[in-house]
Protein backbone atom coordinates (compact mmCIF):
# COMPACT_ATOMS: atom_id res chain seq x y z
CA UNK A 1 0.00 0.00 0.00
CA UNK A 2 1.55 3.29 -1.17
CA UNK A 3 -0.63 5.69 0.82
CA UNK A 4 -0.27 6.21 4.59
CA UNK A 5 -2.36 3.85 6.69
CA UNK A 6 -5.36 5.04 8.64
CA UNK A 7 -4.91 3.48 12.07
CA UNK A 8 -7.24 3.40 15.07
CA UNK A 9 -5.84 2.56 18.49
CA UNK A 10 -8.32 1.62 21.21
CA UNK A 11 -6.85 2.71 24.54
CA UNK A 12 -4.79 5.78 25.34
CA UNK A 13 -2.45 4.59 28.07
CA UNK A 14 1.19 3.54 27.68
CA UNK A 15 0.78 0.64 25.24
CA UNK A 16 -1.47 2.60 22.89
CA UNK A 17 0.82 5.63 22.98
CA UNK A 18 3.98 3.61 22.39
CA UNK A 19 2.58 2.08 19.21
CA UNK A 20 0.96 5.38 18.26
CA UNK A 21 4.29 7.21 18.34
CA UNK A 22 5.90 4.54 16.14
CA UNK A 23 3.08 4.73 13.58
CA UNK A 24 3.21 8.52 13.52
CA UNK A 25 6.99 8.47 13.01
CA UNK A 26 6.50 6.14 10.03
CA UNK A 27 4.14 8.64 8.39
CA UNK A 28 0.82 6.92 9.14
CA UNK A 29 -2.30 8.70 10.40
CA UNK A 30 -3.29 7.61 13.90
CA UNK A 31 -6.32 8.25 16.04
CA UNK A 32 -6.37 7.04 19.64
CA UNK A 33 -9.81 6.43 21.13
CA UNK A 34 -9.78 6.57 24.91
CA UNK A 35 -12.78 5.83 27.12
CA UNK A 36 -11.90 8.35 29.83
CA UNK A 37 -13.44 11.75 29.01
CA UNK A 38 -10.43 13.68 30.35
CA UNK A 39 -8.06 15.15 27.77
CA UNK A 40 -5.18 13.58 29.68
CA UNK A 41 -5.18 10.57 31.99
CA UNK A 42 -4.48 10.87 35.69
CA UNK A 43 -2.37 7.92 36.74
CA UNK A 44 -2.00 6.44 40.19
CA UNK A 45 1.58 7.71 40.29
CA UNK A 46 2.79 4.14 40.54
CA UNK A 47 6.38 3.16 39.91
CA UNK A 48 7.29 0.96 36.97
CA UNK A 49 10.45 -0.64 35.66
CA UNK A 50 12.02 0.62 32.45
CA UNK A 51 13.54 -2.61 31.14
CA UNK A 52 16.16 -2.71 28.41
CA UNK A 53 13.68 -2.61 25.54
CA UNK A 54 11.91 0.37 27.16
CA UNK A 55 15.27 2.16 27.28
CA UNK A 56 15.87 1.26 23.63
CA UNK A 57 12.37 2.40 22.66
CA UNK A 58 12.82 5.82 24.27
CA UNK A 59 16.31 6.23 22.81
CA UNK A 60 14.83 5.67 19.34
CA UNK A 61 11.48 7.48 19.45
CA UNK A 62 11.58 10.07 22.25
CA UNK A 63 12.51 13.40 20.65
CA UNK A 64 12.98 15.14 24.03
CA UNK A 65 16.03 12.99 24.83
CA UNK A 66 15.76 13.91 28.52
CA UNK A 67 16.49 11.58 31.47
CA UNK A 68 13.41 9.76 32.74
CA UNK A 69 14.51 7.04 35.19
CA UNK A 70 16.35 6.37 38.43
CA UNK A 71 19.12 3.77 38.28
CA UNK A 72 19.21 1.18 41.04
CA UNK A 73 22.44 -0.78 40.81
CA UNK A 74 21.68 -3.47 43.40
CA UNK A 75 18.90 -5.50 44.97
CA UNK A 76 19.05 -6.09 48.72
CA UNK A 77 17.08 -8.27 51.10
CA UNK A 78 16.28 -7.19 54.66
CA UNK A 79 15.36 -9.19 57.77
CA UNK A 80 12.66 -8.30 60.30
CA UNK A 81 15.03 -5.98 62.15
CA UNK A 82 15.79 -4.07 58.94
CA UNK A 83 19.31 -5.47 58.61
CA UNK A 84 20.70 -6.37 55.18
CA UNK A 85 21.02 -10.14 54.76
CA UNK A 86 21.92 -10.34 51.07
CA UNK A 87 22.88 -7.97 48.25
CA UNK A 88 22.91 -8.81 44.55
CA UNK A 89 24.22 -6.81 41.59
CA UNK A 90 21.12 -6.23 39.45
CA UNK A 91 21.05 -2.85 37.69
CA UNK A 92 17.52 -1.66 36.89
CA UNK A 93 16.08 1.64 35.71
CA UNK A 94 12.94 2.69 37.58
CA UNK A 95 10.47 5.38 36.55
CA UNK A 96 6.79 6.19 37.06
CA UNK A 97 3.60 5.87 35.03
CA UNK A 98 3.17 9.65 35.03
CA UNK A 99 6.64 10.31 33.65
CA UNK A 100 6.22 7.88 30.76
CA UNK A 101 2.62 8.89 29.99
CA UNK A 102 3.37 12.60 29.62
CA UNK A 103 6.61 11.90 27.74
CA UNK A 104 4.70 9.74 25.26
CA UNK A 105 1.85 12.26 24.93
CA UNK A 106 4.40 14.95 24.08
CA UNK A 107 5.82 12.71 21.37
CA UNK A 108 2.42 11.59 20.06
CA UNK A 109 0.22 14.68 19.88
CA UNK A 110 2.46 17.42 21.28
CA UNK A 111 0.76 17.68 24.68
CA UNK A 112 2.84 19.92 26.91
CA UNK A 113 2.84 19.46 30.68
CA UNK A 114 4.92 20.09 33.75
CA UNK A 115 6.55 16.73 33.02
CA UNK A 116 7.41 17.79 29.48
CA UNK A 117 7.07 21.58 29.07
CA UNK A 118 8.62 21.88 25.60
CA UNK A 119 9.55 19.98 22.47
CA UNK A 120 12.43 20.44 20.01
CA UNK A 121 11.53 22.68 17.06
CA UNK A 122 12.07 19.90 14.53
CA UNK A 123 9.60 17.57 16.28
CA UNK A 124 6.74 16.42 14.05
CA UNK A 125 8.26 17.19 10.66
CA UNK A 126 7.52 14.61 7.96
CA UNK A 127 5.25 12.55 10.19
CA UNK A 128 1.66 11.35 10.06
CA UNK A 129 -1.30 12.98 11.77
CA UNK A 130 -1.88 12.06 15.42
CA UNK A 131 -5.19 12.65 17.21
CA UNK A 132 -5.99 11.75 20.82
CA UNK A 133 -9.78 11.44 21.23
CA UNK A 134 -11.06 11.16 24.84
CA UNK A 135 -14.57 10.13 25.83
CA UNK A 136 -14.89 7.39 23.21
CA UNK A 137 -16.19 4.09 24.57
CA UNK A 138 -15.63 1.41 21.92
CA UNK A 139 -18.56 -1.00 21.68
CA UNK A 140 -17.77 -3.25 18.71
CA UNK A 141 -15.43 -4.04 15.81
CA UNK A 142 -16.32 -5.54 12.43
CA UNK A 143 -14.18 -6.71 9.50
CA UNK A 144 -15.20 -6.56 5.86
CA UNK A 145 -13.49 -5.93 2.50
CA UNK A 146 -10.06 -5.65 4.09
CA UNK A 147 -11.06 -2.84 6.45
CA UNK A 148 -11.89 -2.82 10.15
CA UNK A 149 -14.78 -0.70 11.41
CA UNK A 150 -14.65 0.49 15.01
CA UNK A 151 -17.94 1.49 16.67
CA UNK A 152 -18.04 3.72 19.73
CA UNK A 153 -20.31 5.73 22.01
CA UNK A 154 -19.45 9.35 22.79
CA UNK A 155 -19.24 10.49 26.39
CA UNK A 156 -21.30 13.57 25.59
CA UNK A 157 -23.97 11.51 23.82
CA UNK A 158 -24.47 9.88 20.46
CA UNK A 159 -22.30 7.31 18.72
CA UNK A 160 -19.97 6.99 15.78
CA UNK A 161 -17.73 4.71 13.77
CA UNK A 162 -14.35 4.80 12.07
CA UNK A 163 -12.94 2.73 9.20
CA UNK A 164 -9.31 1.71 9.55
CA UNK A 165 -6.62 -0.14 7.64
CA UNK A 166 -5.23 -1.30 10.99
CA UNK A 167 -6.65 -1.42 14.52
CA UNK A 168 -4.63 -1.92 17.68
CA UNK A 169 -6.42 -3.01 20.83
CA UNK A 170 -4.49 -1.39 23.67
CA UNK A 171 -7.31 -1.18 26.18
CA UNK A 172 -5.62 -3.05 29.01
CA UNK A 173 -6.23 -6.19 31.06
CA UNK A 174 -10.02 -5.72 30.90
CA UNK A 175 -9.88 -5.20 27.12
CA UNK A 176 -13.29 -4.74 25.52
CA UNK A 177 -11.86 -5.72 22.14
CA UNK A 178 -10.48 -8.97 23.53
CA UNK A 179 -13.84 -9.71 25.14
CA UNK A 180 -15.54 -9.26 21.76
CA UNK A 181 -13.06 -11.49 19.93
CA UNK A 182 -12.60 -14.10 22.69
CA UNK A 183 -15.70 -13.95 24.92
CA UNK A 184 -14.81 -17.09 26.88
CA UNK A 185 -11.46 -15.68 28.04
CA UNK A 186 -11.75 -14.22 31.56
CA UNK A 187 -9.39 -12.69 34.12
CA UNK A 188 -8.77 -14.96 37.11
CA UNK A 189 -7.87 -13.79 40.61
CA UNK A 190 -4.50 -15.05 41.84
CA UNK A 191 -5.44 -15.08 45.53
CA UNK A 192 -3.56 -11.98 46.69
CA UNK A 193 -3.55 -8.20 46.38
CA UNK A 194 -0.91 -5.52 46.04
CA UNK A 195 -0.95 -2.52 48.33
CA UNK A 196 0.81 0.33 46.54
CA UNK A 197 1.92 3.79 47.55
CA UNK A 198 4.68 6.38 47.57
CA UNK A 199 6.19 8.81 50.05
CA UNK A 200 8.70 11.61 49.47
CA UNK A 201 12.33 10.70 50.00
CA UNK A 202 12.67 13.81 52.14
CA UNK A 203 9.97 12.63 54.57
CA UNK A 204 11.93 9.54 55.59
CA UNK A 205 14.12 9.37 58.67
CA UNK A 206 17.87 9.25 58.23
CA UNK A 207 17.84 5.62 59.42
CA UNK A 208 15.33 4.60 56.75
CA UNK A 209 17.12 6.45 53.95
CA UNK A 210 20.34 4.74 54.98
CA UNK A 211 18.70 1.31 55.19
CA UNK A 212 17.25 1.54 51.68
CA UNK A 213 20.33 3.24 50.27
CA UNK A 214 18.77 3.84 46.86
CA UNK A 215 18.60 0.11 46.20
CA UNK A 216 15.66 -2.08 45.31
CA UNK A 217 14.80 -3.57 48.69
CA UNK A 218 12.84 -6.74 49.55
CA UNK A 219 11.44 -8.30 52.67
CA UNK A 220 9.90 -11.79 52.71
CA UNK A 221 7.09 -12.10 55.26
CA UNK A 222 6.58 -15.56 56.78
CA UNK A 223 3.66 -15.22 59.20
CA UNK A 224 1.46 -14.44 57.43
CA UNK A 225 3.18 -15.20 54.15
CA UNK A 226 3.76 -12.37 51.69
CA UNK A 227 6.42 -9.92 50.59
CA UNK A 228 7.12 -6.23 50.08
CA UNK A 229 9.57 -4.37 47.88
CA UNK A 230 10.65 -0.74 47.58
CA UNK A 231 12.41 1.25 44.86
CA UNK A 232 13.08 4.92 44.13
CA UNK A 233 11.24 6.68 41.31
CA UNK A 234 11.15 10.24 39.93
CA UNK A 235 9.45 12.83 42.09
CA UNK A 236 6.97 15.61 41.34
CA UNK A 237 6.95 16.60 37.65
CA UNK A 238 9.54 13.92 36.98
CA UNK A 239 12.41 15.38 39.00
CA UNK A 240 15.42 13.08 39.46
CA UNK A 241 17.03 15.28 42.10
CA UNK A 242 18.11 13.23 45.16
CA UNK A 243 15.96 14.14 48.13
CA UNK A 244 13.06 15.18 45.90
CA UNK A 245 12.29 11.74 44.50
CA UNK A 246 9.69 9.28 45.72
CA UNK A 247 10.05 5.94 47.48
CA UNK A 248 7.59 3.52 45.88
CA UNK A 249 6.50 0.24 47.45
CA UNK A 250 4.42 -2.79 46.49
CA UNK A 251 3.20 -4.97 49.38
CA UNK A 252 1.63 -8.31 48.51
CA UNK A 253 -0.91 -9.78 50.94
CA UNK A 254 -2.97 -12.97 50.55
CA UNK A 255 -6.79 -12.82 50.61
CA UNK A 256 -9.10 -15.65 49.56
CA UNK A 257 -11.40 -14.82 46.63
CA UNK A 258 -14.68 -14.85 48.55
CA UNK A 259 -13.35 -13.70 51.90
CA UNK A 260 -15.03 -10.86 53.85
CA UNK A 261 -11.59 -9.27 54.22
CA UNK A 262 -11.17 -8.94 50.44
CA UNK A 263 -14.71 -7.59 50.06
CA UNK A 264 -14.06 -4.98 52.75
CA UNK A 265 -10.71 -4.03 51.25
CA UNK A 266 -12.17 -3.39 47.79
CA UNK A 267 -15.15 -1.40 49.12
CA UNK A 268 -14.38 2.30 48.94
CA UNK A 269 -15.24 5.21 51.22
CA UNK A 270 -18.49 5.76 49.29
CA UNK A 271 -19.61 2.15 49.81
CA UNK A 272 -18.91 1.08 46.21
CA UNK A 273 -17.40 -2.40 45.76
CA UNK A 274 -14.60 -2.47 43.17
CA UNK A 275 -13.67 -5.67 41.35
CA UNK A 276 -9.96 -5.16 40.68
CA UNK A 277 -8.59 -1.78 41.80
CA UNK A 278 -9.45 0.42 44.77
CA UNK A 279 -8.42 3.86 43.43
CA UNK A 280 -6.15 6.33 45.11
CA UNK A 281 -8.05 8.57 47.53
CA UNK A 282 -10.95 6.15 47.97
CA UNK A 283 -9.69 3.96 50.81
CA UNK A 284 -11.79 3.75 53.96
CA UNK A 285 -9.98 5.27 56.97
CA UNK A 286 -10.61 2.19 59.15
CA UNK A 287 -9.09 -0.15 56.53
CA UNK A 288 -6.01 2.04 56.17
CA UNK A 289 -5.57 2.40 59.94
CA UNK A 290 -5.70 -1.39 60.33
CA UNK A 291 -3.15 -1.90 57.55
CA UNK A 292 -0.74 0.59 59.12
CA UNK A 293 -1.03 -1.28 62.42
CA UNK A 294 -0.36 -4.50 60.52
CA UNK A 295 2.74 -2.90 58.99
CA UNK A 296 4.06 -1.98 62.42
CA UNK A 297 3.59 -5.55 63.63
CA UNK A 298 4.96 -7.46 60.64
CA UNK A 299 7.38 -5.31 58.60
CA UNK A 300 10.96 -4.17 59.23
CA UNK A 301 11.12 -0.61 60.59
CA UNK A 302 12.15 1.04 57.27
CA UNK A 303 9.21 -0.52 55.41
CA UNK A 304 6.80 0.23 58.26
CA UNK A 305 7.83 3.88 58.24
CA UNK A 306 7.32 4.06 54.49
CA UNK A 307 3.81 2.63 54.77
CA UNK A 308 2.92 5.00 57.61
CA UNK A 309 4.08 8.05 55.63
CA UNK A 310 2.01 7.17 52.56
CA UNK A 311 -0.81 9.68 52.11
CA UNK A 312 -2.68 8.13 49.15
CA UNK A 313 -2.42 4.32 49.07
CA UNK A 314 -4.33 2.18 46.61
CA UNK A 315 -4.91 -1.55 46.17
CA UNK A 316 -4.93 -3.86 43.14
CA UNK A 317 -6.18 -7.43 43.10
CA UNK A 318 -3.61 -9.55 41.24
CA UNK A 319 -5.09 -11.36 38.26
CA UNK A 320 -4.03 -13.52 35.32
CA UNK A 321 -5.26 -13.26 31.74
CA UNK A 322 -3.57 -14.27 28.49
CA UNK A 323 -4.89 -14.49 24.96
CA UNK A 324 -3.64 -17.39 22.82
CA UNK A 325 -3.84 -15.12 19.77
CA UNK A 326 -2.41 -11.69 19.06
CA UNK A 327 -3.58 -11.09 15.47
CA UNK A 328 -7.13 -11.14 14.08
CA UNK A 329 -8.97 -10.15 10.90
CA UNK A 330 -6.13 -11.23 8.55
CA UNK A 331 -3.64 -9.28 10.62
CA UNK A 332 -5.64 -6.04 10.49
CA UNK A 333 -6.38 -6.09 14.24
CA UNK A 334 -3.63 -6.66 16.80
CA UNK A 335 -3.77 -7.03 20.57
CA UNK A 336 -0.94 -5.04 22.20
CA UNK A 337 0.28 -4.56 25.75
CA UNK A 338 -1.86 -5.83 28.60
CA UNK A 339 -4.75 -6.46 26.18
CA UNK A 340 -2.78 -9.47 24.95
CA UNK A 341 -1.43 -10.67 28.30
CA UNK A 342 -1.51 -9.03 31.71
CA UNK A 343 1.42 -10.22 33.80
CA UNK A 344 1.58 -10.26 37.56
CA UNK A 345 3.75 -7.28 38.57
CA UNK A 346 6.65 -9.36 39.95
CA UNK A 347 8.60 -9.48 36.67
CA UNK A 348 8.08 -5.76 35.91
CA UNK A 349 7.51 -6.61 32.24
CA UNK A 350 4.20 -4.91 31.39
CA UNK A 351 5.74 -1.75 29.96
CA UNK A 352 8.49 -3.82 28.38
CA UNK A 353 5.86 -5.86 26.55
CA UNK A 354 4.23 -2.68 25.22
CA UNK A 355 7.62 -1.44 23.98
CA UNK A 356 8.35 -4.79 22.32
CA UNK A 357 5.01 -4.76 20.48
CA UNK A 358 5.71 -1.24 19.21
CA UNK A 359 9.23 -2.17 18.08
CA UNK A 360 7.92 -5.26 16.27
CA UNK A 361 5.22 -3.12 14.66
CA UNK A 362 7.92 -0.81 13.31
CA UNK A 363 9.71 -3.79 11.75
CA UNK A 364 6.47 -5.18 10.31
CA UNK A 365 5.43 -1.94 8.66
CA UNK A 366 8.90 -1.50 7.21
CA UNK A 367 8.52 -4.92 5.59
CA UNK A 368 11.25 -6.63 7.64
CA UNK A 369 8.81 -9.17 9.11
CA UNK A 370 5.22 -10.21 8.38
CA UNK A 371 2.25 -10.34 10.70
CA UNK A 372 2.89 -14.05 11.35
CA UNK A 373 6.37 -13.24 12.69
CA UNK A 374 4.98 -10.28 14.65
CA UNK A 375 2.46 -12.52 16.36
CA UNK A 376 4.96 -15.31 16.98
CA UNK A 377 7.41 -12.97 18.74
CA UNK A 378 4.65 -11.25 20.71
CA UNK A 379 3.29 -14.57 21.97
CA UNK A 380 6.74 -15.93 22.84
CA UNK A 381 7.38 -12.99 25.14
CA UNK A 382 3.83 -13.17 26.48
CA UNK A 383 3.97 -16.84 27.44
CA UNK A 384 7.43 -16.67 28.98
CA UNK A 385 6.82 -13.56 31.10
CA UNK A 386 3.40 -14.77 32.21
CA UNK A 387 4.81 -18.06 33.51
CA UNK A 388 7.81 -16.32 35.06
CA UNK A 389 5.52 -13.88 36.89
CA UNK A 390 3.39 -16.79 38.17
CA UNK A 391 6.53 -18.64 39.31
CA UNK A 392 7.76 -15.64 41.25
CA UNK A 393 4.38 -14.78 42.74
CA UNK A 394 3.37 -18.30 43.74
CA UNK A 395 6.75 -18.97 45.35
CA UNK A 396 6.77 -15.74 47.36
CA UNK A 397 3.11 -15.87 48.38
CA UNK A 398 2.45 -19.61 48.81
CA UNK A 399 5.81 -21.28 49.37
CA UNK A 400 8.23 -23.53 47.53
CA UNK A 401 5.79 -26.34 46.77
CA UNK A 402 3.52 -24.00 44.81
CA UNK A 403 6.65 -22.52 43.27
CA UNK A 404 7.87 -25.95 42.18
CA UNK A 405 4.69 -26.56 40.20
CA UNK A 406 5.02 -23.14 38.56
CA UNK A 407 8.68 -23.83 37.84
CA UNK A 408 7.77 -26.99 35.93
CA UNK A 409 5.51 -25.04 33.56
CA UNK A 410 8.04 -22.24 33.21
CA UNK A 411 10.90 -24.64 32.42
CA UNK A 412 8.67 -26.44 29.93
CA UNK A 413 7.99 -23.16 28.12
CA UNK A 414 11.68 -22.24 28.08
CA UNK A 415 12.47 -25.60 26.46
CA UNK A 416 9.61 -25.24 23.97
CA UNK A 417 10.79 -21.78 22.93
CA UNK A 418 14.34 -23.01 22.50
CA UNK A 419 13.09 -25.71 20.15
CA UNK A 420 10.82 -23.22 18.40
CA UNK A 421 13.64 -20.76 17.74
CA UNK A 422 15.85 -23.57 16.46
CA UNK A 423 13.08 -24.70 14.10
CA UNK A 424 11.56 -21.38 12.99
CA UNK A 425 14.40 -19.00 13.72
Amino acid sequence: MDRPLDVVIVGGSLAGLMSGVVLKRLGHNVRILNRDPSSSLQGQGAGISALQNVQEYLATYDVTKKPHSVLSKEVQFLNKEGEITKTTDWPMWMTSWNVLYYRLRANFDGLLSEYCPELPKEAGSGEGKAIYSPGKNVTDVKYADGMVTVYFDNHEGGSGSLHADLVLAADGPASKIRQILEPDLQRTYAGYVAWRGTAPESDMSEETRKAFGGKISYYQCTNPRGHILMYTIPGQNGTLEPGQRLLNYVWYCNHAAESPALAALLTDSDGHRHRITLPMGKMRPDIWAAQKDFATQTLPPPFAELVHKTSLPFVQAITDVASPNAAFFDGKLLLVGDSLTAFRPHVAASTGQAALHAQLLDRMLRGEIGVVEWEREALRFSRLMRLRSMLWGNTMQYGYLAGAVSYFWYAREVAAQWVGRWWYG
